[in-house]
């Protein structure tokens, strides 16, 4: 009889590890799916983030081509004019040189610059047409004396040539007003470091910049 009831506690002894054992692995198996399902998740939402920035950098350049083919474009069109094409904080922009435009200190426009910009508008008229665009004046840092009665500073001075840039382009050239208007940057803008004659010569210049989406 001994025998027998040792046999039982025996057989109730492997049938609670059975159990216990079954319950263990039931509770693995259970965090092994709920880890795997959250992997699942995360490489789900990498694969959906990979898939969003290859998207936006193949718009992007698609974009840097769209600009690079306008320039080329624009340069062609341009050439022998005296001015340059540039791309511009994501924009195309058709610069002029002061002295094309201007004698030093002045805001009337020199005779021999309407040519130049009568092709210019041409361009805002057929190729750029419908296209906003921002007519720019920038200066050097030499502060204004000639005109200092009128033009406080180089403000003044820059905003007053793109204005005549303008009042050109539209009465002369039959640009829409609706499309243009005017920005004066002064010295603030540089594109050298007016340490020589050169230097500032470079900086005074006005800059036709087709802006993107029509935006200010």
């Amino acid at each position: 009889m001994l025998e027998g009831r040792g046999a039982v506690r025996g057989l109730c002894l492997v049938g609670t590890l059975g159990m216990l054992f079954v319950g263990t692995g039931c509770a693995e198996l259970k965090r092994l799916r709920q880890e795997n399902q959250q992997l699942s998740e995360t490489v789900s939402g990498m694969q959906q983030e990979n898939a969003e920035l290859s998207s936006k950098a193949s718009r992007y350049e698609g974009e840097v081509n769209r600009l690079e083919n306008a320039r080329r474009d624009l340069e062609a069109k341009l050439k022998g004019t005296g001015a340059t094409v540039r791309i511009k904080n994501g924009a195309v922009s058709v610069l002029l040189p002061g002295a094309v435009l201007f004698d030093p200190g002045q805001t009337t426009l020199r005779p021999q610059s309407k040519a130049t910009l009568e092709k210019i508008a041409d361009i805002l008229n057929t190729s750029a047409a419908g296209e906003i665009v921002r007519i720019e004046g920038h200066t050097d840092n030499d502060p204004v004396l000639k005109q200092k009665d009128k033009y406080k500073s180089n403000w003044e001075l820059s905003a007053a040539r793109a204005a005549a840039v303008l009042h050109y382009m539209v009465e002369e050239c039959g640009v829409s007003p609706t499309r243009v208007y005017i920005a004066g940057f002064g010295q603030y803008q540089p594109l050298a470091d007016n340490k020589s004659k050169a230097d500032k010569e470079k900086n005074r210049r006005v800059e036709f910049v087709i802006v993107p989406g029509g935006g200010g």
